[in-house]
């Protein structure tokens, strides 16, 4: 019998079985349910429906309100004013109101992010926490009641691929390049219903923000997941925080994964996403001249204190060009204090900026930054579909190639700049 992935033995383990296989169907325990203002109104609803009156344990259910914030209409803030009565009627022990920061960051920075740990989400970027070495990925509305209704969730066991980042990646170039670059090799159908794991020394130098961006792209190409081995930097990340014992899981020497994608990261250079694909990928030193009517940073794939601070450095005693808005949203109420204290925020809006209110922003076509027909957007999001932020064009890049694009008012290599 072969050795056992990390997502194995992760699932084995809260299946209360000592191995499973890839196709197999388990019954798993979580340890944390999550769910936001947009995903707890319908499951608690659909909880309703499938004959439950009480959340099995709700000290494993985690509610932050992340996507419509600050609320856009009367209508969304009676829903989240209903969520928000049934979540203290439930007794749900962890609750972050609005301004407290997009789900996934406060996850992280909370300690329910953490080795070992099973989170279900109902948000697809539950992905985000495999860069703590958890199992983390993003189920459906009537999952997630089934989830929280029993306390349980039957899940097949995904096969895993093997991500093998050699070197480390050159000047002026990210996490976020290295993911898009991954995007662009494994296409948006390459890696459907697996886990990756991703190795190497390309990925062990990477900060923990650089990890959770990592893994937090693995769902745009299919994954279930997206796991980085536990080091000392997850150990540094999870110390004093931690919400459970770290459970440091690694892949057996032996462990059997469906295929294996290695990539040089000195060839990694700055890129994009074009529009309107996530695996549409190009390099930003292709597009350089395309006019920009807006820059956006934040969502949850690059809005931490870090990516933020990269950017604001960029931008520093520079004027964003003139007809492009600047839109920059940090992940979290503790990354926007730690902004403050820096002076970074006094950098963006000096720049000509604009500093939102921590949460998801118009990433996902809510709210506070919608795009008008003919308009293009560069952003740090992770998802650049049609209508997804309104009528324009998005084009994904990292927090240094839309700080160089923000003060030129056109596409820009991040090179270039100082």
């Amino acid at each position: 019998m072969t050795g056992a992935t990390m997502a194995q033995q992760i699932l084995a383990s809260h299946a209360d079985r000592a191995s499973v296989s890839p196709g197999e169907h388990v019954t798993v325990t979580p340890d944390w349910v999550l769910t936001h203002d947009l995903s707890t109104y319908p499951v608690m609803n659909r909880l309703a429906e499938l004959g439950f009156d009480r959340v099995a344990h709700p000290d494993r259910h985690v509610v932050v309100f992340d996507h419509h914030v600050p609320s856009k209409s009367s209508l969304i803030t009676d829903h989240l004013n209903e969520v928000e009565a049934w979540v203290r009627e439930q007794g749900v022990e962890h609750f972050f109101p609005a301004g407290s920061g997009i789900c996934h960051n406060v996850l992280a920075e909370e300690g329910f992010s953490t080795p070992g740990a099973l989170i279900l989400g109902a948000d697809s970027h539950t992905t985000t926490h495999g860069a703590y070495g958890a199992f983390g990925t993003g189920i459906g509305h009537t999952d997630c009641a089934d989830a929280l209704g029993t306390g349980r969730l039957w899940l097949r066991v995904p096969e895993t691929r093997r991500v093998v980042v050699e070197h480390t990646l050159p000047p002026h170039t990210s996490a976020k390049d290295l993911g898009l670059f991954l995007m662009g090799q494994l296409t948006a159908k390459g890696a459907i219903y697996e886990a990756l794991e991703y190795h190497g020394e390309g990925v062990e130098a990477l900060a923990m923000y650089e990890r959770r961006t990592l893994s937090n792209l693995a769902v745009e190409v299919g994954a279930m997941a997206g796991l980085v081995p536990p080091d000392e930097t997850t150990a540094a990340a999870v110390e004093d925080v931690a919400r459970r014992a770290p459970d440091v899981v690694t892949p057996d020497d032996d462990a059997a994964y469906v295929g294996e994608v290695r990539v040089d990261a000195r060839t990694v250079e700055p890129l994009l996403a074009r529009p309107s694909r996530v695996d549409h990928v190009g390099s930003v030193a292709d597009h350089v001249g395309t006019r920009v009517d807006q820059v956006f940073v934040g969502t949850c794939n690059n809005s931490d204190y870090e990516d933020i601070a990269a950017f604001a450095r960029l931008v520093e005693d520079e004027t964003v060009a003139s007809g492009t808005d600047l839109i920059v949203i940090p992940g979290s109420r503790r990354a926007l204090v730690r902004l403050n204290d820096a002076g970074l925020t006094n950098v963006i809006v000096e720049a000509g900026g604009m500093v939102g209110t921590p949460g998801c922003g118009p990433c996902f076509g809510a709210h506070g930054g919608i795009l008008g027909e003919g308009d293009v957007c560069l952003g740090t999001m992770n998802r650049n579909f049609p209508g997804r932020m309104g009528e324009g064009e998005i084009y994904l890049g990292s927090p240094e190639t839309a700080a160089a694009t923000a003060i030129y008012g056109e596409i820009t290599d991040p090179r270039e700049v100082r």
